[in-house]
């Protein structure tokens, strides 16, 4: 007998979770990959038509304030990177763009204004990447039955007389409260006095 111990086995990591910031915060392996090798018809430039809020935010600071919130990550959200630049676009419903009026570093794109945004059906580039993509609108016949508005040749009435190209009708808002990402950028609590009309 030489003595020696049997070597002591180790308990198995469990998985770190992911978070946000671990997935989106620089691309890696494949999708760094892909987005390297998009093409100039990976994003188009499409023109804000109101109907919604575009919210630009620093990149690190919005996926840092996602994860502080615990916004979960499988949820269809409409969140755009762009890695250019360092920023993180937040597509919301409408309504909350004062909200931000204060915020540093932040600033809510008018209506009117210009967003890169991945072309429909790809994960876009450096400049413009899906980092949550919500669910696809509603048919005209999936709306109607689900009891929604339409108009008599079965347009949306909310699309009615838009360009095929603007905003509003290639990214939907996603399920992100803007209160929440507010509470976890600013680290407190979004009041009615801080949405004053």
């Amino acid at each position: 007998m030489t003595g020696r111990r049997p070597p002591k086995r180790r308990a198995p990591k469990s998985p770190v979770p992911s978070t946000w910031t671990s997935l989106y915060g620089e691309p890696q392996g494949e999708r760094r990959d892909e987005l390297a090798a998009a093409s100039t018809w990976s994003t188009r430039l499409v023109q804000h038509d109101g109907g919604q809020d575009v919210i630009v935010l620093p990149l690190a600071p919005g996926l840092a304030a996602l994860d502080e919130v615990q916004v979960p990550i499988a949820d269809g959200h409409s969140l755009i990177a762009d890695y250019l630049n360092g920023k993180l676009l937040v597509v919301v419903a409408s309504g909350w763009a004062q909200l931000w009026e204060f915020v540093p570093d932040v600033r809510v794109v008018p209506y009117g204004g210009w967003v890169v945004v991945p072309a429909p059906g790809g994960v876009g580039s450096y400049a413009a990447s899906w980092v949550s993509l919500p669910p696809p609108r509603l048919t005209p016949s999936q709306e109607q039955a689900e009891g929604g508005e339409w108009g008599e040749e079965g347009d949306d009435a909310t699309l009615v007389g838009l360009q095929p190209d603007s905003l509003r009708v290639l990214v939907s808002a996603g399920a992100l409260d803007p209160r929440r990402l507010y509470e976890g950028l600013v680290g407190r609590p979004a009041t009615c006095e801080t949405v004053a009309s």
